[in-house]
């Protein structure tokens, strides 16, 4: 029986997109928070699963940026920056490109 626990690293609201946070930690400050939150779960328990999200977390480039300059952070956890992030933009595209119609 696979008995694992996973612990998520959230920094805030997800910040981007129409209604995203207006206010959130930089990137930097993300990478200090999510590696003492890594370091103090796998204090407790050295096999836990530890994900980063929220905050200014929102786009794979931001996951890759946070992950790569941590230990022991094994994944992201999306929620809105999968789902509602990818509608806005799919949304604002269809919108315009029927705007740009011509006669």
């Amino acid at each position: 029986m696979w008995n694992r626990s996973i612990l998520v690293a959230h920094m805030g609201l997800t910040t981007k997109g129409t209604i995203g946070a207006k206010t959130a930690l930089t990137l930097d400050e993300s990478v200090k928070r999510v590696q003492a939150i890594a370091d103090a779960g796998k204090s407790v328990n050295p096999d836990i699963i530890v994900i980063c999200h929220g905050g200014p977390i929102a786009e794979p480039c931001d996951a890759e940026y946070v992950i790569k300059r941590n230990t022991g952070v094994d994944g992201f956890f999306g929620a809105s920056s999968i789902e509602r992030l990818a509608t806005e933009s799919g949304i604002k595209n269809q919108a315009e490109a029927f705007k740009n119609i011509s006669k």
